[in-house]
């Protein structure tokens, strides 16, 4: 038995296990040259989608530097635009200022000088006149013999001529001079003739004021005196009385005292006297009006320009390159799993002919010379592992 073991050992060595091993170096060969192949591949993959990664990416980081850059010379550009033309427009409107500011100034200030001088006006213009006489006796206007007081100005300047006229006896109001005036006289009236006889008798006189305004004249009767009482003794018939009243004139009305009786007694001591009260001026003087405060025009248009910016978008950085394809070599199935030394089966008989020591070095019998054609030995119930 030990030669047929042998001999068994020996046939599956050279008809399975060699044959399996010669399989499995090829396949290990295969798989080494094709493992260089695909590493080669991958190599030369990796090496192509980078540079190729590579090139995309410079190109974007480029366009995204030109756009940045194109970017920020478009906002200096438009903000040093904008920002000049801000300032020409503030510049104007602060002239437009300016000049509103001062014209307006120039022009308070001359309305103001206007108010200031008519007021100055106001202040300096004053009428203040009294005359006097001894005696007057006959009908008509009272002539005086001199002015006791004259003082006149108009606007800070005296007139050229006297207001109150002693020869005549009228007052004329004096251009510049309208105005309230207080008007008032005193007269020592003489109530009793000394004269003998109904024919000689006279009768005591009556006074008042006249004023001729345009061609409106008018005896004041407010302002009249007169006396009807006295005394036996004609020297102690001498009665003081007085009156006063206040006129609206103007510029040329007329003021006279009027001694209105027919033959009237003779009345002593009379004054007359007229002042302004409250220059008005209305007639020669409006009041300048002072300008209402307005808000200057100014420029609000917008000069603002947007900037135009260029985008950018961010393309597919993936390389296009193929990938490798990696194939694995197939392996052929071996024969030495399927054998009885492995499998646990018995020996085929036929399996057990008698080896030609030839075949043993130098090859495989006809019969096995396919790998896989060795019949595999039927296994018998029971046999064990096939080993005797």
């Amino acid at each position: 038995m030990m030669k047929e073991n042998i001999e068994d050992i020996s046939r599956f060595l050279k008809l399975e296990l060699v044959p399996d091993v010669k399989i499995n170096n090829g396949y290990m060969e295969e798989s080494f040259n094709l493992t260089i192949k695909t590493a080669n591949n991958i190599l030369d993959y990796v090496e192509k989608s980078m540079n190729e990664t590579a090139d995309k990416v410079e190109k974007t980081f480029q366009t995204i530097a030109n756009n940045i850059t194109h970017n920020f010379e478009e906002i200096i550009q438009k903000s040093s635009k904008n920002f000049n033309a801000l300032q020409k427009l503030a510049i104007d409107n602060e002239v437009a200022i300016a000049n509103d500011f001062t014209n307006k100034l120039n022009n308070v200030v001359a309305k103001i000088e206007t108010r200031m001088k008519q007021h100055e006006d106001f202040m300096t213009t004053s009428v203040a006149v009294c005359a006097e006489a001894f005696s007057h006796m006959s009908r008509g206007t009272v002539k005086y013999a001199s002015l006791f007081l004259n003082s006149v100005l108009i606007k800070g300047t005296r007139p050229g001529s006297e207001v109150l006229d002693p020869k005549s006896g009228d007052f004329v109001v004096p251009p510049g001079g309208d105005g309230i005036y207080h008007i008032s006289y005193g007269v020592l009236i003489d109530t009793m003739s000394p004269r003998t006889g109904m024919s000689q008798a006279r009768m005591p006189p009556r006074f008042a004021v006249k004023s001729s305004q345009g061609k409106r004249i008018t005896i004041h009767e407010a302002s009249q005196i007169w006396a009807t009482v006295g005394v036996k003794n004609q020297y102690k018939d001498l009665i003081p009385a007085s009156r006063a009243i206040t006129l609206n004139l103007r510029a040329g009305d007329i003021i006279s005292l009027e001694q209105i009786n027919n033959h009237a007694e003779l009345a002593y001591r009379l004054t007359f006297c007229v002042h302004l009260v409250h220059p008005t001026l209305f007639s020669s003087v409006t009041w300048e009006e002072l300008p209402i405060s307005t808000v200057p025009e100014l420029n609000i248009a917008t000069t603002y320009v947007e900037p135009i910016m260029q985008n950018f978008q961010i393309g597919d950085l993936k390389s296009s390159v193929e990938k490798p394809d990696i194939s694995i070599p197939i392996m052929s199935p071996l024969q030495s799993p399927n054998s009885h030394f492995v499998s646990g089966g018995s020996t085929d008989p036929s399996y057990l002919e008698p080896l030609n020591p030839v075949a043993l070095i130098g090859g495989v019998p006809e019969h096995y010379a396919l790998i896989g054609s060795v019949p595999e030995p039927e296994q018998e119930a029971g046999s064990g592992n096939g080993y005797q």
